[in-house]
C-alpha cells in the first residue's frame, strides 16, 4: 500500500465511521495514511490515539475547508447531516478539495439524483454537478441507495405499531445495509476509478413494500398490515399525528420516489466496485433481530 493520503469527511457520523472503521480493519489502511475531519476533533478522541490525523472542518468555511483537506490525494465526501439547506456546505467543499489539489473525490449522493421528487434531491443534483465541472481529475459519485437501517431509525413506528401507511405503491427499491455502502466508499478510495463517473450502488434485491413487510413478518414474526394511500391522505395522514411539516414532505416526496421507481436497479455496480454481494434484506434483519425486536418493544 502507498503512503498515499485518504480524507474521510463527518467523522463522527455513522456512515463516515464505519467506512473509516473498513478501512482500518477491512483493507489495512494504515492510521498515519488517514485523514478524518469533523466539526469537534474531542469527539474523535480514540482515532486520534491510534495515530489518526483528526482535523477540524467548518463547511460553511472555505478557509476551514482548505486547511483541513491539505495534503490528501483521495477524498471521500459524505453528505453531511445538516437540519436546513447543505447545497452551498457541499459547494463550499468541492472548491476546497479543487484547490488543494484533491486528485481523486468520492460523493455520497443519492438514486437519481437529477430528476427524484425528494425534497433534497437537489441537493445532491447541485453537488454531483459542481464535481463533473470542476478540475479535479478524477471523481467517483456513488448514488447509494437507502439504508435498511432506515426501517429502525426512521420508521419505527411500523415495526411497533404493525401498520404500514405508503403511497408508494408498487414502487421497488434496491435497499442494502450501511454496513455495504461503507465497504463501497471505502473501497472507492483506495482504488480509484480514472476519470469522472456515476455508480448506483443498489442491494442484491429490489422490494416492494409490501415484500419487505413479508420478510419483516418471517423474520420478526410480526403481521405488518399495509396501508396503502394517495400522496394527498397519507399527507394528511402524517398531518393528523402533528408530525412537523419538514418531516411529513419528506415522507410524502420518499414514497413517490419510491413510487416512481427511482431507486429500482441492480447490485451489479456495487459487486463490480467492491468485488462481493451486498447483504440480504432478510440476512440483515436475523443479524438485527434482538435489537430490531427491543425496538419494537420501546412504544
Amino acid at each position: 500500500m502507498t503512503e498515499r493520503k485518504i480524507l474521510v469527511t463527518g467523522g463522527s457520523g455513522k456512515l463516515s465511521a464505519e467506512v473509516i472503521k473498513t478501512l482500518l480493519e477491512d483493507f489495512n489502511i494504515q492510521p498515519k495514511q488517514l485523514i478524518v475531519t469533523t466539526r469537534k476533533a474531542d469527539k474523535l478522541l480514540a482515532l486520534s490515539a491510534k495515530g489518526v490525523d483528526v482535523r477540524e472542518a467548518d463547511f460553511t468555511s472555505p478557509e476551514s475547508l482548505e486547511k483541513a483537506f491539505k495534503g490528501a490525494d483521495s477524498l471521500l465526501l459524505v453528505s453531511i447531516d445538516a437540519s436546513g439547506p447543505r447545497t452551498q456546505a457541499h459547494l463550499n467543499a468541492v472548491k476546497a478539495a479543487e484547490k488543494v489539489g484533491v486528485s481523486h473525490i468520492v460523493y455520497t449522493s443519492m438514486p437519481s439524483a437529477e430528476n427524484s421528487p425528494v425534497i433534497f434531491a437537489h441537493e445532491h443534483d447541485a453537488t454531483e454537478k459542481a464535481i463533473k465541472q470542476s478540475t479535479i481529475a478524477n471523481a467517483t459519485i456513488l448514488r447509494n441507495n437507502w439504508y435498511f437501517e432506515n426501517v429502525s431509525e426512521y420508521f419505527a413506528s411500523i415495526l411497533q405499531s404493525g401498520q404500514w401507511l405508503t403511497s408508494a405503491a408498487e414502487g421497488r427499491s434496491a435497499q442494502l445495509s450501511r454496513r455495504d455502502l461503507a465497504y463501497a466508499g471505502a473501497s472507492a478510495l483506495i482504488k480509484p476509478i480514472e476519470g469522472k463517473v456515476t455508480l448506483p450502488m443498489n442491494g442484491v434485491q429490489s422490494m416492494t413494500h409490501a415484500a419487505m413487510a413479508k420478510v419483516i413478518d418471517k423474520v420478526l414474526g410480526t403481521s405488518i398490515n399495509m396501508v396503502h394511500l394517495s400522496d394527498e391522505d397519507y399527507q394528511a395522514q402524517l398531518e393528523s399525528f402533528e408530525l412537523p411539516t419538514p418531516i411529513v414532505d419528506l415522507c410524502v416526496t420518499m414514497d413517490k420516489h419510491n413510487r416512481g421507481n427511482f431507486s429500482d436497479g441492480t447490485s451489479e455496480a456495487f459487486e463490480k466496485l467492491t468485488g462481493k454481494q451486498p447483504q440480504s434484506f432478510e440476512a440483515w434483519l436475523n443479524e438485527n433481530e434482538v435489537n430490531l425486536k427491543k425496538v419494537m418493544q420501546s412504544i
